[in-house]
């Protein structure tokens, strides 16, 4: 298989061992892993978004919440209940408004704006606090306690206990919400503050006191009850009605409990927990007085049209019988026919329904539009009637005149009589429905003073600050992790630049802590891992380096080996010292070598000097005698890089680097060189002409496939030919690299304690790996892996 860089036709060599190398697909093991990883970060995270919410929960300010219940029943339907008929059996007014209409009434400003004149609302006034904690501290003293010390003689602010009430406060129209200040004084006296400081007059408490402000009207207040230090300041401020009435419709809430219950919650939201309960129930005996006094009009209203009404439908009736009563007395009697006698009940039932639907139409003429479908229907009704009666008539006409006399007077007289009978009851009625009205309302339930504040709720505000914590940072790890410069898999790295990884070292926390010593400057003995902590992981992963290039240089009669890498920061120099002490410490004689003659710093790594070293030799001004140190700590010897130059590339070319390496090669077995990064300058490809093996070392998350592919074509085409490269630091639960951590060590030596956390993780790791499939090198379907055997 062959494989081109970029747009170059230049074929790498085939994989290793024949496998075909397949990239990974992501797995849910990997994003466990990468949450593992970054678990200090998700823990950093949540602990700050808590921190800030419980800082909120401290220093919020309480809202209460008190609320009551309303029922809304239905009209008794007792206005005109009885002008009915099988022709009229429409509902129209008689029936009540529902729930959704009520709603409506209650928030309405006829209701509100007396609960605001009532209670007087449109006087806001509150101690002032210390900023930020004064209302917290103040919130936890106890009012039965009386009034708190005020903290370090601050006596301006409030600090818990205090009360203030104010029976009257009237300002001129310009100072309307402009705030106020009450200072309390001693003996119940008190001092109030313009809007801005200004002195406006002093008072008792009981007492009216007036200011002039070169307005109109003065400033006029009345403190009723009074509790603080003297020095207290209180901020009161003047609303109009109009806002006052806005600012509760804001805070009130009206809500059917649940659909066609006609039960209505009243809630009222606010700081205040006994004047919350005040005007709830404020509210709501408003609410029900106001609609029995609109039920009580409404009635007493229908009660004296039907009264006003009584009298001529009397007299008609008293007319019409005389009327009667002077025909027969004129005719004698007067047989009237069955045909007669069943047009003079059909004529008597239809002018009375006339009668009855002209009275309706004028009561409702007095209350609704023309245009009003009840005012259309009614006119329809009469109408129709007419027309029935224009019928009778006619049949009537066909009767003999005696008779047709006859059936005209006793009509007269019987619809006059059932009109006024029917008006006698319905009069009743009203006068009873005038009396003992209750309105289409009931308080079930009265408001009671809360004793909890309703927000903030400390339960559900820490839920949403943990959820939130966990999702920001775990969201912050992925995005650092996306940020990182890095390819996803070192078998897929060794595949696409064509050379080998050689050895993966993990991130060493020994080896942190010794580089900030090394930054700081500070004494420490030796200065490199193997010697401080010869059981670290790292150093593990290191031996096998060794034991790999012991292996691969056996040829070799002397073994210069030099290590480089793309870019500073990557850990060459780590790698490179802790590799020359592990080579010393199966009794070879090796020397280590600082070629970085710009930064290099192996002479602070092992606190020596840094001069005479490398550059002074290949100067002229030292020998090897001068510039070699031993190190016996450590089994190796040093050259260090020796003094600054500028030119260190043409130092290293006319220099005899060739001869000094020859010098030394027959004497150490071997020559660890650490040389400059190779895409920052050309050094490393001078020296790498002399060397045995080249190596790059690549820091996890800070490289990537082209960086290895630049710094290989750079060595190629001097001829150097790069053995491998490299991995440094990898992170413990790394998903780049699933075979890392496999130490093995003496648990008597170094006891490992494992973390419930960890443990729980690997449990975790183990059960989702058991059904993922990890097969990054496929080969015919999958590989074996035994017991003895790790897969590549």
């Amino acid at each position: 298989m062959t494989m081109y860089l970029k747009d170059e036709m230049t074929a790498l060599p085939p994989p290793f061992g024949g496998f075909q190398v397949q990239e990974p697909s992501i797995s849910i093991r990997d994003y466990v892993d990468l949450l593992f990883e970054g678990r200090k970060i998700i823990l950093s995270v949540l602990l700050s978004v808590l921190l800030l919410t419980a800082v909120y929960l401290v220093l919020a300010p309480r809202t209460y919440k008190a609320d009551a219940l309303l029922r809304i029943d239905r009209n008794k339907a007792l206005l005109a209940a009885t002008i009915r008929s099988e022709t009229n059996a429409s509902s129209t007014e008689a029936e009540s408004p529902r729930a959704q209409r009520e709603v409506e009434i209650l928030r309405s400003r006829s209701v509100l704006g007396k609960v605001v004149d009532d209670l007087n609302l449109m006087v806001e006034y509150s101690p002032s606090y210390f900023p930020i904690i004064g209302e917290a501290i103040a919130r936890r003293h106890d009012v039965h306690d009386g009034v708190a010390e005020a903290w370090l003689g601050f006596s301006r602010w409030a600090w818990g206990g205090e009360k203030l009430n104010i029976a009257t406060f009237n300002v001129p129209d310009r100072y309307l919400d402009k705030e106020f200040t009450l200072v309390a004084l001693e003996n119940g006296r008190f001092r109030l503050l313009g809007p801005k400081g200004e002195d406006l007059v002093e008072g008792q408490v009981g007492e009216t006191v007036t200011a002039d402000m070169g307005e109109a009207e003065p400033v006029a207040i009345k403190v009723s009850e009074l509790a603080g230090h003297p020095g207290t300041h209180f901020e009161l401020t003047r609303k109009t009605s109009l806002t006052a009435i806005e600012t509760l419709q804001k805070a009130f809430f009206v809500k059917e409990i649940s659909k066609d219950t006609d039960i209505l919650s009243v809630e009222l939201k606010g700081r205040n927990p006994v004047q919350l309960a005040k005007s709830v129930n404020d509210i709501a005996t408003i609410y029900v007085n106001a609609t029995v006094n609109w039920e009580s009009a409404e009635a007493s209203q229908k009660l004296g049209f039907l009264e006003s009404q009584l009298p001529i439908v009397k007299a008609r009736l008293e007319k019409a019988e005389q009327e009667l009563s002077a025909y027969r007395q004129q005719n004698g009697a007067v047989d009237i026919p069955a045909e007669a006698e069943i047009l003079l009940k059909q004529a008597s039932e239809m002018e009375t329904m006339h009668i009855q639907l002209k009275q309706k139409y004028e009561e409702q003429n007095q209350r609704l539009a023309g245009a009003h479908p009840d005012m259309v229907a009614t006119k329809a009704q009469i109408r129709r009637i007419d027309n029935k009666l224009v019928g009778l008539e006619k049949r009537i006409k066909n009767l003999p005149r005696t008779q047709q006399r006859m059936v005209s007077l006793a009509r007269d007289v019987q619809v006059n009589t059932e009109l006024y009978t029917s008006l006698l009851n319905s009069a009743q009625e009203q006068r009873i429905a005038a009396a003992g009205s209750l309105g289409n309302s009931r308080i079930v339930d009265f408001a009671v003073t809360p004793e909890k504040p309703y927000w903030p709720k400390p339960g559900l505000l820490l839920a949403i600050a943990a959820l939130l914590g966990l999702s920001a940072g775990s969201a912050l790890v992925f995005l650092r992790h996306s940020m990182q410069r890095h390819d996803n898999y070192p078998a897929l790295l060794e595949y696409q630049v064509g050379i080998p990884l050689y050895a993966a070292i993990p991130h060493s926390k020994k080896q942190r802590r010794l580089a900030k010593l090394i930054d700081q400057g500070k004494d420490r003995e030796p200065g490199i891992l193997v010697s401080q902590d010869p059981l670290d992981i790292s150093v593990e992963s290191l031996r096998g380096l060794r034991t790999t290039l012991e292996a691969t240089l056996a040829n070799h009669e002397s073994k210069v080996i030099m290590v480089s890498s793309p870019s500073p920061g990557m850990g060459k120099s780590f790698v490179s010292t802790n590799l020359a002490a592990l080579l010393a410490s199966i009794k070879k004689r090796v020397l280590i070598i600082d070629t970085d003659m710009r930064n290099g710093r192996l002479h602070e790594t092992f606190s020596v000097s840094k001069q005479p070293g490398l550059s002074d030799l290949l100067a002229g001004r030292a020998t090897l005698g001068d510039i070699i140190i031993s190190l016996p700590d450590v089994g190796v010897d040093l050259i260090p890089r020796g003094s600054m130059v500028l030119n260190p590339a043409e130092l290293l070319v006319m220099g005899d680097l060739e001869e000094t390496l020859e010098q030394l090669k027959s004497f150490y077995n071997h020559i660890v060189i650490d040389s400059p990064p190779i895409l920052g300058a050309t050094d490393a490809a001078i020296i790498g002409k002399h060397v045995d093996a080249t190596f790059l070392v690549v820091k996890e998350g800070r490289y990537t496939a082209q960086e290895l592919e630049v710094s290989f074509k750079r060595f190629q085409q001097v001829g150097v030919k790069t053995n491998g490269f490299i991995i440094n630091d990898m992170k413990e639960g790394s998903s780049y690299y699933p075979y890392y951590g496999y130490a093995y060590t003496n648990p008597e030596v170094n006891p490992k304690n494992t973390s419930m956390f960890e443990a729980g993780y690997q449990a975790v790791g183990g059960w989702i790996e058991k059904y993922q499939n990890r097969n990054y090198l496929d080969a015919d379907g999958s590989l074996e892996e035994d017991d003895d055997k790790v897969r590549v």
